[in-house]
């Protein structure tokens, strides 16, 4: 089905450290946590394994140390048939995540960037290459390596995709152009100062998020509820299919990789937008981080409840 787009992700590689228990500590309690454990991670590795389990060659472009959390997600990609010609393995530590995981499923994330914050702009860039039908970027390396594989990608006339991943402030007027640009609610608040939890404000952030990116469309990941679409005409709400919530952690990323990869597909935005909708749903059900992606098959026996 998306077999003839090829893909590269620029982002992080993370070792994830999953910290499960039955509430978050307060400031100052001790809790008792109910099991650990560790998974492949990163949003940057999450978005690769995700078009590659969809049936997209693609291509991971980042940054890992030659230590054992580097070799050990290295070996994981290598599984996943992704191309990781793209992967630097000179940085000084692989990066961490510490994942706080609550009895319902919702997580807390610390992030430790490690070798990811070491990504040289020019080298990550360089990997983007003529042949590439979608480019997916997050916001776990530097600035300037967005920035720059951004406008790279743009100019080349590839479908580019940027997932606002984590929060922050971010100058998005210097990527002006890209096709998507989709943050979550959170991120939505760092980027614009409003929080999307009314249409009206859904609204409004959308359009301030465009007026900055000159993107063509903006999407709000808006967690239960779904998502929303905004063309520059049309603002669209899309609800979240039902799921049962086992961990939140890949969902975002999930979704962006199946819109994508849809997008491209059937040049639709709702179509592709409902893809990402179901295939993170899926995602959330399962636990893990790319141990949640679904494949073609899975979304396409996909049952609305």
């Amino acid at each position: 089905m998306y077999s003839k787009y090829h893909a590269a992700v620029v982002g992080s590689i993370n070792m994830d450290l999953i910290l499960k228990m039955k509430k978050v500590p307060d400031a100052g309690e001790n809790v008792l946590g109910t099991s650990y454990g560790y998974a492949n991670g990163g949003k940057g590795a999450n978005q690769a394994v995700g078009l590659a389990r969809l049936g997209a060659p693609t291509k991971l472009i980042g940054k890992v140390a030659d230590d054992e959390n580097g070799r050990k997600l290295l070996e994981n990609l290598r599984k996943n048939n992704i191309d990781i010609s793209g992967v630097s393995t000179k940085g000084t530590q692989t990066g961490l995540a510490a994942i706080i995981l609550d009895n319902d499923g919702y997580n807390r994330i610390v992030v430790y960037e490690g070798a990811n914050a070491e990504i040289d702009p020019d080298e990550a860039s360089a990997h983007i290459t003529d042949d590439l039908d979608l480019l997916l970027l997050q916001f776990e390396t530097s600035e300037d390596v967005v920035i720059k594989c951004v406008n790279t990608a743009i100019k080349k006339g590839i479908t580019t995709v940027v997932d606002c991943g984590p929060a922050k402030q971010f100058e998005l007027e210097k990527m002006q152009g890209a096709t998507i640009i989709t943050p979550n609610e959170s991120e939505t608040k760092a980027l614009t100062g409003i929080f999307p939890d009314t249409e009206e404000t859904i609204l409004d952030a959308s359009k301030i998020l465009m007026a900055r990116s000159k993107a063509k469309y903006i999407i709000l990941k808006l967690g239960s509820r779904g998502c929303s679409v905004w063309d520059g005409e049309n603002l669209t709400l899309m609800p979240a299919y039902k799921s049962n919530v086992v961990d939140t952690t890949a969902a975002g990323d999930c979704f962006t990789a199946a819109m994508a990869l849809e997008f491209l597909r059937s040049g639709d935005i709702i179509s592709a937008c409902d893809m990402g909708n179901k295939a993170g749903s899926i995602s959330v059900s399962r636990m893990g981080a790319d141990a949640s992606m679904p494949t073609v098959s899975d979304i396409l026996n996909f049952n609305k409840n």
